[in-house]
């Protein structure tokens, strides 16, 4: 029998706390939670965890300042970070010190359970392992989504490949209308997998779309062959691209 996949969160909130161990625990998972930062460090000192949610709004400490601290005692544990509405600009900055993943609060079971079997999945092990996205000028947003200019001053978005072998193969992808507004660090695209699994897409620009993706409809699984080419989500009309660019991982020499 393979061994429990171990889980640590840390949130101010009791209740908070008590619903995601309830969740997670039901579906096998061996959950741990703590309502302190510095207590958060001193589990990981003594044992290793395969994922850690921790609150971005904590007293204290905050979940951007844990975040780089428990990197320095487990960098090989997938964070995920947990925020509140309007906290898009938090989350972003999340992932430039390695977080895996997030979720907005309030979040339903399905949301919580999807984000945490993508962060326990076997490939996320391998994600910070995986060679940078081919196609020059590429953005990414941690190990999570992507952004190229392209002509006529519009820019392509997508998943990198580290989502698309976390979410595993997916079968329907829900895009943006043209004209639709996105902003960075809010939701671009829902997508779902072959398991039952829900995977929120998170937007590495603001901009206007211009375009969306059809072919996905009849062939979502190019996301996964071809993420970087044919598998693309969204043309937009970037609002002001070369700022949140700034908060972006650059693209590789």
């Amino acid at each position: 029998m393979p061994p429990k996949i171990k889980v640590l969160v840390v949130d101010d909130e009791p209740i908070v706390c008590a619903g995601i161990s309830r969740a997670l625990q039901r579906h096998g998972y061996e959950v741990e939670t703590t309502l302190d930062g510095g207590n958060a460090l001193e589990r990981v000192r003594q044992q290793p965890y395969d994922v850690i949610l921790v609150d971005i709004m904590m007293p204290r400490m905050n979940g951007l300042e844990l975040l780089g601290r428990l990197r320095e005692h487990q960098n090989d544990a997938r964070m995920l970070v947990i925020t509140g509405l309007g906290a898009a600009r938090h989350a972003v900055e999340a992932f430039r010190v390695g977080a895996f993943d997030f979720i907005t609060k309030p979040f339903t079971s399905d949301e919580l359970l999807s984000t945490t079997m993508r962060a326990a999945s076997r490939p996320a092990e391998r994600c910070a392992s995986l060679p940078a996205p081919p196609a020059p000028r590429t953005y990414r947003l941690g190990t999570h989504s992507w952004v190229r200019l392209v002509e006529g001053g519009h820019a392509l978005v997508g998943i990198q490949e580290c989502f698309q072998q976390t979410a595993g193969r997916l079968v329907s992808i829900d895009l943006p209308n043209e004209g639709d507004e996105l902003v960075q660090g809010e939701l671009v695209a829902r997508a779902r997998g072959e398991g039952g699994g829900v995977f929120t897409v998170w937007c590495p620009i603001s901009g206007r779309v211009v375009e969306a993706n059809l072919g996905l409809g009849q062939r979502p699984g190019l996301a996964n062959t071809d993420p970087y080419g044919e598998g693309w989500l969204v043309r937009v009309f970037p609002a002001c691209f070369e700022a949140e660019a700034e908060l972006l991982i650059p693209p590789a020499e």
